[in-house]
C-alpha cells in the first residue's frame, strides 16, 4: 500500500511556520521577559517591522479562521472583520507611554479589545462548529480554553503582557486553528 504525503498549504506555512517565526525573530530584539513587542516596535524603533507584524498576523488569524468557519459550512459574517481591523489599529497607535501617554493608553485599550474579539471568534466559530461536528467543536473549545487559561498563569506569573506570553498564544492559537482546519478534512 502506496503511503500518501502530506504537504502544508499556503495557510499551513503563512500561520503554522512563517509567522511564528517572525514573531519569534521580533521577541528576541529584547529580554522575552520583561518587554513586550508593543515595546519592541515602538520603544526599540522596529516600527515597521511591527506593523509588517500587525498586518500580516490579523491577515493570516482571518484566513485561518475562516478557513475553519467554511470547514464547519458556517456563514462568515463582515461584522467578525472588526477583530482583525482591531488588531491592525492597536498597532497603528504607538506604545510610548513616556513621550505619548494618551497614544499608549489607546494602543492598550484597542489592543485588549482586539484581544478580546479575536478570542470570543474563535470560541463562537468552534461552538457554532458543534452543530456540525460535534467532538471537534467542544475539542477546539477545550484546547482554546487551555490556552487561555496557560496564558493567564504566565501573566500572573510575570505580572504584565511580555515577549514570551505574546509568543506562547500566537504560535499555540495558530496551530490549534490549523489543527482544527486539518481535522475538519479527515
Amino acid at each position: 500500500m502506496k503511503k500518501t504525503r502530506y504537504f502544508l498549504n499556503k495557510t499551513e506555512w503563512l500561520g503554522g511556520v512563517l509567522f511564528p517565526l517572525y514573531t519569534l525573530f521580533l521577541i528576541l530584539r529584547d529580554n522575552p521577559l520583561t518587554t513586550n513587542l508593543s515595546w519592541v516596535g515602538n520603544g526599540l524603533g522596529y516600527r515597521y517591522l511591527i506593523l509588517i507584524w500587525a498586518v500580516s498576523g490579523a491577515f493570516i488569524f482571518r484566513m485561518m479562521i475562516r478557513d475553519l468557519a467554511q470547514a464547519f459550512k458556517l456563514c462568515w459574517k463582515g461584522c467578525y472583520d472588526l477583530t482583525f481591523l482591531f488588531m491592525i489599529l492597536s498597532m497603528v497607535f504607538p506604545y510610548l507611554p513616556e513621550t505619548l501617554p494618551f497614544l499608549a493608553h489607546l494602543h492598550i485599550l484597542i489592543s485588549n479589545l482586539a484581544f478580546i474579539a479575536l478570542n470570543v471568534l474563535i470560541l463562537s466559530v468552534f461552538y457554532q462548529g458543534q452543530q456540525r461536528r460535534w467532538q471537534l467543536g467542544r475539542w477546539g473549545i477545550e484546547v482554546t480554553s487551555v490556552i487561555l487559561i496557560f496564558c493567564a498563569l504566565l501573566y500572573t506569573r510575570f505580572l504584565s503582557i511580555n515577549s514570551l506570553l505574546e509568543m506562547f498564544y500566537t504560535a499555540a492559537m495558530a496551530w490549534l486553528l490549523l489543527l482544527a482546519r486539518r481535522k475538519c478534512r479527515v
